[in-house]
């Protein structure tokens, strides 16, 4: 794989869903309509979700599933998939193969609730982007009050 990297072109993901390990100039997926929920099959277990519209390849130590958003929602998918990986132990040791990922069975309630929940884990999560920005200004202020004391 990595004498197929390239300085332009898509990134490339491995068994780390978070991080791209490089670009290439060609595509192993055709379709990019809607989101991918991605999973490192071979390393620490990770699950991640790329947006609609983003661009990637996956190499074989990367897992891929697309689902029907008019029955799951693909955020709430992507939580119930990296909870059910860390029930079952996936790991280094443990990999998330596709057959063991095919294996999990898992039971959602209508997609009206799965959206309202995802509703309120974005609505939490902005509340928790807030709280880190006052908590990173404060910071400043601190050391800016403690730098004019010692100068």
């Amino acid at each position: 794989m990595q004498e197929d990297l390239t300085d332009i072109g898509i990134p490339v993901y491995s068994a780390n869903v978070f991080e791209p390990i490089g670009l290439i100039d060609k595509k192993l997926l055709d379709n990019f309509d809607d989101e991918y929920i991605v999973w490192g099959i071979d390393g620490d277990w990770m699950v991640n979700i790329f947006p609609k519209g983003y661009e990637f390849y996956p190499t074989d130590h990367c897992g891929v599933m697309q689902i029907d958003k008019n029955i799951i929602n693909p955020r709430y998918m992507t939580y119930l998939l990296e909870k059910e990986g860390t029930r079952f132990g996936f790991s280094r040791t443990y990999r998330a193969s596709l057959d063991r990922i095919k294996s999990i069975s898992i039971k959602v309630p209508h997609i009206n609730i799965q959206n309202e929940k995802m509703r309120k884990v974005e609505k939490l999560k902005k509340q928790i982007r807030k709280l880190e920005e006052t908590q990173i200004d404060l910071k400043s202020e601190i050391s800016s009050i403690i730098d004019s004391y010692l100068n």
